[in-house]
């Protein structure tokens, strides 16, 4: 039971961010995806960031969602402290230049509510489909374990009982 609860926490912690963020899609790093598409122009010191991907991988044919990550962390100093929130979302994305598809992880960094930093690399495909399916996998392993240890326990008789062919 407790190898259950704790792969459902494990599942849920993983998969959250990913379906939050389908849910409730971040407008600026959307704007980033359709401009690697070509559909749209970014403007100020974002331009030169769409320049590079589709200068090396060719203009993005099409992107999926596949991984989000969100982090918050505090940097308390004694003249002053400062917050930073970075939004991470992985894509599987193609590329015209490139013949296999690649993980495009986009990542925005914001400091103090103000101060903006964007980044787009690129990340293992391996790496990303271990990230998800290790945790359903202990979720499967962990209600056919529960699944099996109930059934054995019908079918033993409690101590002082004799069970009767028939």
């Amino acid at each position: 039971m407790v190898a259950f609860a704790l792969s459902v926490v494990w599942a849920a912690a993983i998969n959250f961010p990913l379906f939050y963020s389908l849910l409730f899609p971040s407008q600026d790093i959307q704007q980033i995806i359709r401009a690697l598409e070509g559909r749209e122009t970014l403007g100020g010191d974002l331009a030169p960031l769409s320049q590079e991907v589709n200068g090396s991988a060719g203009q993005m044919r099409r992107a999926i969602q596949v991984g989000a990550y969100w982090h918050v962390s505090g940097d308390y100093n004694i003249k002053e402290s400062h917050t930073t929130r970075t939004t991470q979302l992985s894509y599987l994305a193609w590329f015209e230049k490139r013949k296999e598809p690649t993980i495009l992880i986009v990542t925005r960094t914001e400091v103090d509510g103000s101060r903006l930093h964007y980044d787009i690399a690129e990340g293992d495909p391996f790496s990303t489909l271990r990230a998800h399916l290790l945790p359903v996998l202990a979720l499967a392993f962990s209600v056919c374990w529960l699944l099996w240890t109930r059934s054995r326990s019908r079918k033993t008789p409690a101590p002082g009982k004799v069970r009767i062919a028939s």
